[in-house]
């Protein structure tokens, strides 16, 4: 199988790997309290084997193993570096291992797995089918594969600032050109039954926040993109975030984002 390596995400490329690090484990352990809840009411195996595909530092690779102590629970990323950390991280855990490889080329044989789970993999990928059909090669007949990722045209501000507006948009462009697809969320469920995937079931996560939920995306999660952006826009896109800073002190700074959950059987 041939695939191109392009994708709006490289994290062994970034020149700040450890800072990168740790806004990415801050951002994992949101909203941990509902996973496993999450992961029941789509039926995800209790028991057998389970690969996490894009797992990072491994948090909620580490939850599954703990939380279903009849399953093997593979946790697989591009990453030597985020591997390493979530091998130490999970050192305690005898029934998780990890694998380092290409998600277009999974190193295991058809027929493998009885449930496969990515987080906020797909928004970063340029042959999402290519993806999806690997994925359906090595899960098992009727096993479950779990995607939870994002769409960030549901990502909304308020009050946001005119030059937020201009900054958000120049953001999903860019990823759009590095290979990502921003709105993945809402394609989900047309792309698992484009491969033929079964019993499809879409769930659509409200969730909403005030000022200092803007303030923690503000210190985590846009530092990161920026990055995508040509640098003739770097400065504007400080003076929108600014601005979004601003406006997140205002007491009636709201925050509000659809989260996209879609399962299905093969």
């Amino acid at each position: 199988m041939t695939s191109t390596n392009k994708s709006s995400y490289h994290f062994e490329q970034l020149e700040k790997k450890e800072i990168e690090a740790s806004f990415l484990k801050q951002r994992s352990n949101l909203r941990l309290d509902g996973f496993i809840d999450l992961l029941k009411r789509h039926h995800f195996p209790s028991q057998g084997k389970i690969l996490e595909i894009g797992c990072g530092q491994g948090i909620r690779t580490k939850l599954m193993a703990q939380n279903f102590s009849m399953t093997e629970v593979i946790g697989f990323d591009r990453s030597h570096e985020l591997l390493e950390e979530a091998k130490t991280f999970s050192k305690d855990v005898p029934n998780i291992s990890w694998q380092q490889g290409d998600l277009y080329q999974l190193p295991y044989p058809e027929n493998y797995f009885d449930g496969i789970y990515l987080r906020l993999v797909f928004m970063h990928l340029s042959e999402p089918l290519l993806a999806l059909n690997e994925i359906k090669r090595v899960l098992k007949p009727d096993g479950v594969l779990l995607i939870e990722d994002a769409d960030r045209e549901c990502m909304f501000f308020e009050p946001a600032p005119k030059s937020f507006e201009l900054f958000w948009s120049r953001i999903q462009q860019a990823q759009r050109d590095l290979g990502g697809d921003p709105n993945i969320g809402r394609k989900l469920s047309y792309l698992m039954k484009k491969v033929n995937f079964r019993s499809v079931h879409s769930e659509v996560q409200p969730i909403v926040g005030d000022g200092n939920d803007i303030t923690f995306l503000l210190r985590t999660l846009m530092p990161s993109l920026i990055l995508y952006l040509n640098p003739k826009y770097r400065e504007e896109a400080e003076m929108a975030l600014n601005d979004l800073y601003q406006m997140a002190q205002l007491p009636e700074a709201s925050f509000y984002h659809f989260w996209f959950v879609v399962s299905s059987r093969k």
